[in-house]
């Protein structure tokens, strides 16, 4: 029988997905067991992962686990090599990217503004055994909105400008805009990033607010301003889900929170101070739930009843579905982004105005995607263009998202209304 090149792609796709299934279950499962699982890849299905890797966040994260396991052998020598030369590479970011963390607090507290690091870099060791593994972007940093002003105004020091402003986040750039790409993703990067949170004032709980208890800790042989643990947790669960529902959900940020339950597995004293801070926050619960049982259905059971008591056994059933019909979907799908999780943000949403008129922005945006590159000083004619053309490829790469998983969602709409409707409301 005649195959077809339809046939061979699917062939391929499956392949694809159980190459990333074998990547997942290298985490949890057994040396055995995952040595059978990867022989049965060669280069030219590794070469196809790639991508995946890089931006999934796994790949230093799978280096060093199979390396713990002696499995280098069932990789091609090529995918092995440029793992490592990505890994010394990126331990060369991480301690750039720590040092200059470590610089920004020590400035703002000398002015008297109280501030922390928030996320990667401040996760602890049971989260992420060795930072350089980790592939972290930019620097979060935690104030209250009174410093704000002077905190840009320190921060201008560094080199960094305003660059867009939210709700709750002010984003601050550095050096030349649109020059990163997946070919210097774990290099020392020309363009800096750094987003400022504005600390609410809502969150008063016993302990006073986040940065009244944030603490000094050393870190690498130097002190950074971090989060309480617990607090550190908590904001875990929060930005996981966070991103659940929202177009892209990094596996790297699941593997990194189940690796945080199952180190602290044992210490109730510990999951007591994560409820009691979770119930002082609105959906702070439902976060850490949904962010528990998507980290649990990938990589194995890992929530005493401590934890899951009062937040996974808590989730509205909607919830439960979508995470097991579209949880492991979502973080292996081929590109990144997805639009399942507007099936989500309308179970979330339900009977709300507002929230079915935000859906169907997000679902069909009428607006051109954001600028990613900006004119430097004395342009040339061949930068101009070739910035132009970095923007151009984007754009059509969102055209393309929008269209394709537009059609996905269509499909999985009639589906979801159909699976979700027996459930108990």
């Amino acid at each position: 029988m005649r195959i077809g090149p339809l046939q061979i792609e699917m062939n391929e796709e499956r392949r694809a997905a159980r190459l990333k299934e074998a990547v997942l279950a290298s985490f949890h499962e057994p040396a055995p067991s995952v040595e059978a699982r990867l022989r049965e890849f060669g280069a030219r299905d590794w070469s196809r992962a790639k991508y995946w890797l890089d931006v999934s966040g796994l790949a230093l994260y799978f280096l060093a686990r199979i390396e713990a396991m002696a499995l280098l052998a069932c990789l091609p020598r090529s995918v092995i090599s440029q793992l490592q030369t990505n890994l010394k590479e990126n331990r060369q970011r991480t301690e750039a990217l720590l040092s200059e963390a470590v610089e920004i607090t020590h400035a703002l507290r000398a002015l008297n503004i109280e501030c922390a690091v928030l996320k990667g870099i401040t996760f602890p060791s049971e989260s992420v055994p060795d930072p350089a593994l980790r592939n972290q972007m930019d620097i979060d940093l935690l104030i209250r909105k009174a410093d704000l002003r002077a905190t840009e105004k320190c921060l201008a020091r560094f080199g960094y400008a305003l660059a867009a402003v939210g709700e709750r986040t002010w984003e601050f750039k550095a050096g030349p805009c649109g020059t990163s790409s997946l070919k210097n993703l774990y290099q020392e990067r020309p363009e800096r990033a750094l987003e400022v949170h504005l600390e609410s004032q809502q969150l008063q709980v016993g302990r006073g607010d986040r940065l009244a208890r944030s603490e000094w800790r050393l870190m690498q042989s130097c002190w950074l301003a971090a989060l309480d643990p617990a607090d550190i947790f908590v904001l875990q669960g929060q930005h996981l889900f966070k991103h659940m529902c929202s177009e892209y959900t990094r596996a790297s940020w699941v593997l990194e929170f189940w690796r945080h339950i199952c180190g602290r597995r044992n210490d109730t004293g510990f999951w007591g101070q994560v409820e009691s801070l979770a119930m002082e926050q609105p959906g702070a619960a439902m976060a850490v739930g949904a962010a528990v049982l998507l980290a649990s259905l990938i990589f194995g059971q890992c929530a005493p009843a401590e934890l899951a008591g009062w937040s996974v056994d808590k989730l509205p059933a909607g919830v439960c579905l979508w995470i097991q019909l579209y949880g492991r979907r979502v973080l292996i799908s081929g590109r990144p982004g997805s639009k399942l999780y507007l099936l989500l943000r309308k179970e979330l949403n339900i009977g709300a105005d507002a929230g079915r008129t935000e859906l169907r922005r997000l679902l069909v945006p009428l607006h051109w995607p954001p600028k990613i590159t900006k004119a430097g000083l004395n342009e040339s004619r061949f930068e101009r263009t070739r910035r132009f053309w970095i923007q151009t490829r984007f754009a059509a790469r969102r055209l393309h998202f929008h269209v394709s998983q537009g059609l996905v969602f269509a499909v999985e709409s009639t589906r979801w209304q159909r699976r979700n409707g027996g459930l108990p409301q």
